[in-house]
């Protein structure tokens, strides 16, 4: 751990805690969606996801308060996410055959539920497109706008999910 040679000016509380918005969004979803899949490596994946991504906001927390950079934090959240997702989409292949998918269908495409999951899309595109072409980790303005972009989306899709699967 360094102290004040790593921290990043402009990382603030504010900053950590936004993060932690889509964290905490995509945690509920998991949570809603697990139950119905049944899947023991899907529920492993999404928890492996939640952390990774938990790692993420930890290392800002720190880094707004302890101004302390924790690299190995930073380091986790891609490769946590990456496995996490894998897993999730290895269950989902696995258990293709216990998925109903005129029921997804049905629930996505449903009114209103659609309209949420439509927007989130569109924010997780802005949100690639960003992250891709204009991207600085090292800027909080940068941070604030990724933050932003991904909070909504996953609350977005979170409202979908809520519709469709309550």
């Amino acid at each position: 751990m360094s102290e004040n040679k790593g921290a990043k000016e402009g990382f603030t509380l504010g900053l950590a805690l936004m993060d932690a918005i889509p964290v905490i969004a995509f945690g509920i979803d998991m949570a809603l969606l697990a139950k119905p899949l049944g899947s023991a490596l899907f529920l492993a994946g999404a928890v492996i996801s939640l952390l990774a991504g938990s790692c993420m906001v930890v290392y800002k927390l720190l880094l707004a308060l302890a101004k302390k950079e924790v690299p190995g934090l930073k380091k986790a959240m891609p490769i946590g996410m990456s496995a996490g997702w894998l897993m999730m989409i290895a269950a989902a292949v696995i258990n293709r055959s216990k998925i109903n998918m005129a029921a997804i269908w049905q629930g996505v495409s449903s009114m209103p539920a659609c309209i949420f999951f439509i927007g989130g899309l569109c924010f997780f595109a802005a949100f690639i497109i960003f992250f891709k072409t204009k991207f600085d980790a090292d800027s909080a303005r940068d941070n604030w706008i990724e933050e932003i972009l991904n909070g909504c989306a996953w609350i977005m899709i979170l409202i979908g999910v809520v519709l469709a699967v309550g």
